[in-house]
């Protein structure tokens, strides 16, 4: 049995015919954060990662871990294979990503690709793939950044990534159809491994910019993917919600 049987088979076991939320990123201080929201609330969670859970994650009949690589041509055929055939996708949300740090004078064509390719492409990628398994009022959210909003020293092929992901969005939203919901969500500097470095270099400018004078949590930013995806954003859509402590306002 194949790796996609074996999926398949989980997950009929733990009745995915019915709506579910797919995460990407999943495992990460993000997209967990989300995964165990919607986890809370008794979803079934397709938890999409190349990282296995933490291990001090809670386990949960109703958590699917699966093994993705955001740069794999074939990494979203294969999540959408692994669910049954019935298997709706109520949210979705897009959260795996790379930070890579360097000069813009010295960045490779190979790093540059690199970057897109995980950061945007692979949404590109996913977006084609799971449209035809959407629940008709289903609710997609991108994970894009401060970055994309006003660039980052040091960081041009991902500020270029994320903006593209707000770009794209805005133009999705045009064609989804019926109640499907498609926004953005951009986080300024969160408390996590991804930005350590950023904030060991430049953390005192960083809170001193900050008005309320702190870093975000990834649980904050996660609250805000679960009211988006709430019957309370029923509404929403082809926003970009910014959650950065009012360090950058747009």
């Amino acid at each position: 049995m194949n790796t996609n049987e074996q999926l398949t088979e989980r997950t009929l076991a733990m009745g995915l015919n019915r709506p579910v939320a797919v995460v990407t990123g999943g495992n990460g201080s993000i997209g967990r954060a989300v995964a165990e929201l919607f986890l809370g609330k008794g979803m079934r969670v397709v938890s999409a990662d190349r990282q296995p859970p933490p291990q001090d994650a809670t386990p949960s009949g109703n958590d699917l871990q699966m093994h993705y690589e955001a740069d794999n041509r074939e990494g979203a055929q294969k999540l959408v294979e692994a669910l049954p055939d019935d298997a709706a996708i109520q949210h979705l949300v897009l959260a795996a990503g790379i930070y890579p740090e360097r000069e813009f004078a010295r960045i490779s064509e190979v790093e540059w690709q690199d970057c897109l390719d995980i950061n945007l492409t692979a949404v590109y990628r996913l977006l084609i793939a799971t449209l035809p398994r959407l629940a008709p009022d289903a609710s997609i959210v991108l994970i894009s950044s401060i970055a994309g909003l006003r660039g980052s020293k040091g960081h041009a092929h991902y500020a270029a990534s994320k903006a593209g992901l707000l770009g794209l969005m805005r133009s999705v939203m045009w064609e989804l159809g019926g109640q499907r919901r498609i926004n953005t969500v951009s986080p300024g500097i969160i408390e996590n491994r991804m930005t350590q470095s950023l904030r060991d270099g430049a953390g005192t400018t960083i809170l001193t910019g900050t008005p309320l004078g702190r870093y975000g949590t990834p649980a904050e930013v996660a609250a805000v993917i679960d009211f988006l995806c709430s019957p309370g954003a029923s509404f929403v859509h082809g926003e970009n919600i910014s959650v950065n402590g009012g360090f950058y306002v747009n």
